[in-house]
């Protein structure tokens, strides 16, 4: 190729290069003006609706526990039905008597044997007591005799006959004594013996008292007239007959039904921004035409499942009723709630503005040369808006699909791996 032609030939791909930039300006300036966008603005309030279900519960109840001084478990052998109308002194519980019974009895028993082993210690103490005495009195009569009739005349008796009547004299003032120690001896023994007999008889005696104690109070019987409602172990289900209570137990209670409130359940996810006194909705799916307004009262510290078997947490929210309806309102019924999460002055997009890219949520600002991707960050949201906390301001231009999809088809110039690249809007509700 001679330089004239190499000239041409470089003249012409720069020309084609400057008319390609052109077109693809043009191209992009077109496609950004046709991407929807979505001027911000703040909310005068965005309202957030919590969703929560649950119980109706007595504000205040009286309790019905096993008895504070029971000594041992206690096995309930009959229990009156839950939500059953009880007037005061009507039996709500009775627990099996048989086992303080069996208490009673080898109480009673241990009783009467520590009575006869005090007895027969006693007549044995005294027979011993007896013998002894009579071991030291014939002692004392040997030693007298042996006295009287010893002599030291060696023309008498000879020196082996003057020694054995020394020793005889000295032997039986020796057993008279012996015979005086050990009665004294056994004497004490005698007496511990009773004493430890007297220790044991005692504390049967303590556990007969406890027992029949324990028999009288076997009846638990309710404080007032009211409705019964039975006390529910983790999983749901009231106290029966077989379970086993300790004292000062909770069996049951009897609520006060003037005033009633909500006990309600909500997904640890939903729990966010809740507080006590914000507004709350609350409808009872026996009457679901009527709605009841309600207060946030308190909500628990900890979420916590209510299934053992299912591990989704929830948040216990107790919802103050603004009135009790006794013409509709029974305890024990089951209420959907939702709770008003309001924010004012918050600044709102909605949902398909917002997009993910490498685990952070951005969104296209319009700028002077087009769309840029900014960090932003995310607040509470509903099902199709949500609060941006930072990364925008009022009056920003946001796109609401990727302004990039649109130029990539028109041009043909992006390859499959750039394409999967590009940010994707988030699948569902944050």
């Amino acid at each position: 190729m001679n330089r004239r032609a190499f000239v041409a030939s470089g003249l012409a791909a720069l020309a084609t290069t400057t008319a390609t930039s052109a077109s693809t300006g043009c191209i992009a300036d077109v496609l950004d003006a046709q991407v929807p966008t979505f001027e911000v603005e703040p909310a005068a309030t965005f309202v957030r609706r919590v969703r929560a279900e649950g119980l109706l519960a007595a504000v205040e109840a009286t309790s019905v526990t096993a008895p504070q001084d029971s000594k041992r478990p206690m096995k309930i052998a009959w229990v009156a039905d839950d939500g059953q109308t009880v007037k005061e002194g009507d039996l709500v519980v009775e627990f099996d008597a048989s086992e303080m019974e069996r208490t009673l009895a080898d109480s009673q028993d241990d009783v009467s044997a520590s009575s006869k082993k005090m007895k027969k210690e006693g007549v044995s103490a005294r027979a011993n007591e007896a013998k002894r005495d009579v071991t030291a009195a014939l002692s004392d009569s040997e030693a007298a005799v042996a006295r009287e009739f010893k002599t030291d005349d060696a023309d008498i008796l000879s020196r082996n006959e003057i020694v054995e009547s020394t020793i005889d004299v000295e032997l039986a003032e020796a057993k008279a004594r012996h015979a005086r120690r050990v009665k004294d001896i056994e004497r004490a023994v005698s007496s511990k013996q009773l004493d430890l007999l007297s220790i044991q008889k005692n504390l049967s005696s303590r556990e007969v008292e406890r027992a029949e104690e324990g028999l009288a109070k076997l009846q638990v019987k309710a404080p007032h007239d009211g409705i019964l409602v039975l006390k529910r172990n983790w999983r749901g289900d009231p106290i029966r007959v077989g379970d086993t209570v300790w004292r000062g137990q909770k069996l049951a209670e009897l609520p006060h039904v003037a005033e009633l409130e909500a006990k309600v359940h909500v997904l640890e996810a939903d729990a966010g921004n809740l507080a006590a006194g914000l507004p709350a909705e609350v409808v009872i799916d026996a009457h679901p035409s009527h709605t009841y307004k309600a207060t946030l009262q308190k909500m628990d510290t900890l979420a916590q499942p209510k299934h053992h078997d299912v591990p989704v947490h929830y948040f216990g929210v107790t919802l103050e009723l603004a009135a009790t309806d006794p013409e509709t309102m029974r305890i024990g019924q089951r209420v959907q709630a939702t709770i008003l999460v309001e924010e004012p002055e918050a600044l709102v997009v909605p949902r398909q503005a917002i997009f993910d890219e490498d685990g952070k949520s951005i969104v296209y600002k319009r700028s002077v040369g087009g769309f840029d991707a900014t960090v932003v960050e995310l607040g509470t949201a509903s099902a199709g808006r949500v609060v941006i906390t930072s990364g925008i301001e009022a009056g920003d231009e946001v796109a609401l699909r990727d302004p990039n999809e649109d130029a990539d088809a028109l041009l043909g110039g992006k390859d499959d791996a750039k394409a999967d690249e590009r940010p994707k809007a988030p699948g569902g509700p944050r």
